[in-house]
């Protein structure tokens, strides 16, 4: 019975060894987390609840809704100070490391590393 310990030691190992890498790769896919722009300084920041905050090139900070519709859009909601709602919507990619917004109204590309999950 003594020899049984072990090997289910083993399994039990590998199974949350499985787990963890599991739960490392499908937060690899997520778009939540801080991306810089490759070639800039601005930067995004996703958290969860769909809300993000970012901060251009210029060092102008806005924030607001995102909602993701699982078909590669994304739809920005920024309420600016004292105005209505500014709705920016946009084709996206993001895997790993690397996020690309294709903006619908400008035809702008921008790419972002992850700087921090």
């Amino acid at each position: 019975m003594m020899s049984d310990k072990p090997k289910y030691l083993q399994v039990a190992t590998g199974f949350l060894a499985a787990m963890a890498l599991l739960i490392s790769c499908l937060h690899s896919n997520s778009i939540t987390g801080r991306w810089q722009e490759t070639r800039g300084r601005a930067i995004f920041e996703f958290q969860e609840g769909h809300t993000f905050s970012t901060v251009d090139n210029m060092g102008m900070q806005v924030g607001g809704k995102y909602n993701l519709d699982g078909q590669g859009n994304i739809r920005f909601e920024i309420q600016h100070e004292g105005s209505n709602i500014e709705i920016i919507d946009a084709k996206v990619t993001f895997a790993e490391d690397e996020l690309i917004f294709k903006f619908s109204d400008s035809s702008e590309v921008e790419k972002y590393r992850r700087i921090e999950p």
